[in-house]
């Protein structure tokens, strides 16, 4: 099968994993927490089980890759996180849930890892960009149909569940469609690793980085933004559809941003995304009793958001030398998990402060930091 029809079947299995992993599982189960007078803060260290099981796994995907091949670990992913869905699906004690949280955070590490190596190994250096942008676009329309499912549920978690499992499942058939790729490419020798690990972080730094403040942002405001929009008398239903709506801005700016860091610089999209991800939280703020405004801060919000880890995934890409990408995007998806896993926890924690607005400054000054990091690396020569 040739590499330009087998590509759409990496694309389609990672959307429709997407789907329920990032922009329905987590949401879902926030909500049934909610419902379940869970508080908030307790709901956000149980989503954040999640990522740790995806820090702690990430790094271990290319070895899995280079024994398995990559379409049988691929649909590994998607079996795990059926298995994660169903037990949900099956009982919502408090152990089972903490259980599917983690089976699912499995699940996600090993399509994440999967799907970028599996892109960049098979697209051509000159179209790697708009290939990972067209990536991250359709991961982005994942945040605007994964909670239009809930909607359509209408209040009924358990067929919401069902149609998770479906999604899965498709997932699995469709990986097995995708262009095979040799071991070779895909992983690196252990004494390779050893020897260039630090030189790796070092032109990466400034991509990890990116990539950490948008794992802390992204998980956080899916799996709470509803909560937040909730606190301040917005219904359950406008609230997941202003969630789309975050989701909208993460699709349609990721081909723009391709375009631009094939174009010009990683550095002139960062600085972008930034200023998207400023102007958009301080409108959120300031205008939360206009939901015509909201919506459009969070159309902005969601494209700054995503596009600094597509942007981050590009950098890694086109950077490191062949047979290195594979550590090179499990490094990404670590540093991206690291944010996850410390996102939602402290935005729980704090979705009451401030008089409901301390999860949004918090990534607020987050993102100052970061623009504070790219000058000063600018300024001394440290970006590579």
């Amino acid at each position: 099968m040739a590499v330009g029809k087998g590509i759409v079947f990496i694309y389609l299995g990672s959307l429709l994993m997407q789907i329920v992993q990032i922009a329905g599982y987590p949401v879902l189960l926030a909500l049934i927490l909610a419902r379940a007078d869970y508080p908030s803060w307790a709901i956000g260290i149980i989503l954040s089980g999640q990522w740790v099981v995806v820090l702690v796994l990430a790094p271990l995907v290319p070895g899995l890759i280079k024994r398995l091949g990559i379409r049988s670990t691929g649909q590994a992913g998607a079996v795990v996180s059926i298995v994660a869905v169903t037990l949900l699906l099956l009982s919502q004690s408090t152990a089972v849930t903490v259980a599917s949280s983690l089976l699912m955070g499995a699940g996600l590490a090993l399509r994440w890892v999967v799907c970028d190596t599996w892109i960049v190994e098979t697209v051509p250096e000159k179209l790697r960009g708009r290939a990972i942008g067209t990536h991250e676009t359709l991961l982005g329309l994942s945040a605007t149909i994964g909670p239009l499912l809930i909607i359509l549920s209408d209040g009924n978690y358990t067929a919401a569940l069902i149609g998770y499992i479906i999604l899965l499942a498709l997932a699995l058939v469709s990986f097995a469609f995708g262009p095979q790729v040799s071991a070779a490419e895909t992983g690196e020798e252990r004494s390779d690793t050893e020897r260039y690990i630090f030189m790796v972080f070092r032109i990466l730094l400034l991509a990890l980085l990116a990539a950490l403040a948008a794992g802390y942002i992204e998980p956080a405001m899916v799996a709470l933004l509803p909560l937040y929009l909730m606190n301040f008398h917005y219904p359950e239903a406008q609230a997941l559809v202003l969630l789309s709506v975050f989701g909208l801005g993460g699709a349609v700016l990721q081909m723009p941003l391709g375009w631009i860091a094939d174009r010009w610089s990683f550095r002139v999209g960062q600085v972008l995304c930034l200023s998207l991800v400023i102007i958009g939280g301080i409108l959120l703020m300031t205008a939360i009793g206009l939901p015509s405004v909201v919506a459009v801060s969070l159309f902005i919000f969601g494209g700054g958001a995503a596009g600094l880890n597509t942007l981050a995934v590009i950098e890694a890409g086109s950077t490191l030398r062949a047979g290195m990408k594979g550590m090179g995007m499990a490094l990404i998806a670590s540093s991206y998990t690291l944010g996850g896993v410390v996102g939602p926890a402290v935005s729980g924690s704090t979705l009451n402060l401030a008089h409901g607005h301390g999860a949004i400054l918090v990534i607020l000054g987050l993102m100052m930091a970061y623009a504070a990091t790219l000058a000063f690396a600018g300024r001394h020569r440290f970006s590579p």
